[in-house]
């Protein structure tokens, strides 16, 4: 209907003769919020989404009523006029003062400016013989945290096919325990039973994280200070809108899983059972052995002038070279305290994994394997090693270590308030103890090994103990959570991350040569001409019992070769000089790749350091 039609008929009403432009716009923009709240409980023959229906739900008239001042004996009169105009209206998006009339007038009626629906309102099992629109609902309060209007109430509807017994969400169906996501990335990602995400925050949050190394409990905190508005209270609604951590983890997992399934036409299939936050698990765990198994295809097939070139060899044969970079940063994250165990742990406070957790059992001096003496201790009935764990506890409140710990968090900020937290015993101080004839125990300070390539990877690492004065022995403890090694990457010159992997106890040169041929020997890939690796001198001699490396150079970066090579290392002299291969450099004499660009990733990738 025609907006001149619909004014022609209010002008003959005696009270709607009176309204305005702005309550005809307010009306049009209710309804379009209230719609499917208007359809959902009209009988069948009334419920196509094309046509308005005869008669507003009375819920819905009284809300009306109040809101545009309209007495509630004429808003039949109202409908009967504008309805077909205000159906086939565009949506249109709600203003500030709608929000605050739905706060008003709406809530407690249960009606708010939002009410999630699932995208299509019948049966979508193809197996399914039921054609109708699905009736059978059931509404639940949740929060929604939007980038324009802040943390908003909103009411959540699920509709139920009673023929195949499928339940249909805003963001997935659900059948038979297993959770189907829609095609595509939904407007508002369900990041909890009773709280939603809208895309756009959730794509702040994770470019916050790659590009400003910004925690999920930083971005939890960012928006409620700056985003989530005083709109809505604690006491006003069912939940209250504060946004927690794990919603920010979850919008972030979510969001990159379905981006992921929907560049490859997918749907994203995950459990409905247990947790939230557990259901994304396996998931990860497949995109994570696809990277593996089929690599990331943008880096696979990339190549630009600052990390592929072609040159005329002195024959005039036109060659191509496309190198690698290999570099290691040591971040830590918490891992199992059995060398070299992959499997993540249940819990970040936990020492071991599920699989060693009898390991807790034992003691944690290195080279003692009994019981331990009590469900608090940590060491074993011997009063030498009770010593030590007690002088590990009173080291874990001293003031230095609190200042250490403050080094290392560079600027991470707690979740809690200050006034919440007390001093903790140190769960992570696991320096050697010298123990003296006398019983006497003294700390000692090994010296850091920093991310370099070591020969051997089949035993943990010495901590290069100092050496112990006459009559003194020095144990190593476990005490704390064990950390990764370091995060491996292989990158191109001009900085596309093509490959990386956890170090999990050393950065050993036969596992970085495994990554190299498992990274270059998915679909798709060809082997790299040369390799640049800081322990290149290492690398290359264990590698040349592999035919796979045959060919491919293997030089020491620049700056490496220059100052932490020795120039008496005949080996690395001989083979890993990167003046050696021509290639390399331009026309002019200048090298012509960037070879210290892992380096620079490095510098982006310490920066989450803090979130470790």
């Amino acid at each position: 209907m025609r907006l001149p039609s619909v004014l022609s008929e209010l002008q003959k009403h005696a009270f709607l003769c009176e309204m305005d432009l702005e309550t005809l716009s307010q009306y049009a923009r209710l309804v379009s919020a209230l719609k499917w709240d208007i359809l959902l409980p009209q009988p069948l023959d009334q419920s196509n989404p094309d046509c308005a229906p005869k008669v507003l739900p009375p819920s819905i008239a009284a809300f009306l009523s109040e809101a545009l001042r309209i007495p509630q004996k004429f808003i039949q009169d109202s409908w009967d006029i504008l309805k077909d105009y205000l159906w086939e209206t565009e949506v249109v998006g709600l203003t500030e003062g709608d929000y605050k009339v739905f706060k008003c007038f709406g809530w407690e009626k249960g009606l708010t400016a939002m009410a999630l629906y699932p995208p299509e309102h019948k049966c979508m099992n193809t197996g399914c013989t039921n054609t109708k629109l699905l009736k059978k609902e059931k509404s639940v309060r949740a929060i929604v945290y939007t980038l324009a209007n802040g943390a908003q109430p909103a009411w959540i509807v699920k509709l139920y096919c009673s023929s195949c017994k499928t339940d249909y969400h805003n963001n997935f169906l659900v059948h038979d325990g297993e959770r189907a996501y829609y095609q595509g990335i939904p407007q508002y990602l369900e990041v909890g039973d009773h709280q939603f995400v809208e895309d756009r925050v959730a794509k702040m949050w994770i470019t916050q994280m790659l590009m400003a190394w910004v925690s999920a409990s930083n971005n939890a905190k960012l928006y409620q200070m700056n985003l989530a508005a005083e709109y809505l209270t604690d006491t006003e609604w069912q939940f209250v809108p504060r946004l927690m951590t794990e919603q920010v983890w979850i919008a972030f997992v979510c969001y990159s899983l379905l981006n992921d399934k929907m560049r490859y036409g997918n749907r994203l299939i995950v459990p409905h059972t247990g947790e939230q936050k557990d259901c994304f698990t396996q998931a990860m765990k497949e995109r994570n052995m696809d990277m593996i198994l089929h690599g990331q295809p943008d880096a696979i097939s990339h190549a630009c002038d600052k990390c592929f070139r072609t040159y005329k060899t002195e024959n005039d044969e036109i060659r191509e070279c496309h190198p690698i970079v290999g570099d290691g940063i040591t971040l830590g994250r918490p891992c199992c305290s059995s060398f070299g165990c992959p499997e993540p742990l249940q819990n970040n406070r936990h020492r071991f994994c599920k699989t060693h957790k009898t390991m807790e059992k034992i003691c944690v001096i290195d080279i003692c394997k009994e019981p331990v003496s009590g469900v608090k201790s940590k060491t074993c009935a011997s009063q030498e090693h009770k010593a030590i764990e007690a002088k590990n506890k009173e080291k874990g409140a001293a003031a230095f270590i609190l200042r250490e710990r403050y080094k290392k968090a560079e600027l991470s900020h707690n979740v809690e308030p200050l006034e919440t937290h007390e001093i903790q015993q140190s769960e992570d101080l696991d320096d050697p103890e010298e123990v003296d004839g006398a019983g006497h125990i003294t700390a000692q300070q090994p010296a850091n090994s920093g991310s370099v390539g070591a020969e051997d990877d089949s035993v943990a690492p010495s901590t290069e103990l100092p050496k112990t004065k006459p009559g003194k022995q020095a144990l190593k403890t476990q005490f704390g959570r064990r950390r990764t090694h370091n995060k491996q990457t292989l990158v191109r010159p001009c900085g596309i991350i093509y490959a990386r992997a956890t170090m999990m106890g050393t950065e050993a040169v036969s596992n970085f040569l495994k990554m190299v041929e498992n990274a270059f020997s998915v679909p798709g890939a060809r082997k790299p001409e040369h390799i640049f690796y800081d322990t290149n001198c290492l690398a290359r001699q264990q590698a040349e019992g592999n035919p796979w490396f045959t060919g491919i150079g293997m030089c020491v970066d620049v700056w490496h070769f220059r100052n932490k090579h020795k120039v008496t290392h005949a080996y690395c002299q001989k083979h890993c000089n990167p003046i050696k291969y021509p290639e390399l450099l331009d026309e002019f004499g200048k090298w012509f790749f960037n070879t210290s660009v892992a380096e620079q990733i490095n510098a982006w990738l310490g920066g989450y350091l803090s979130i470790c």
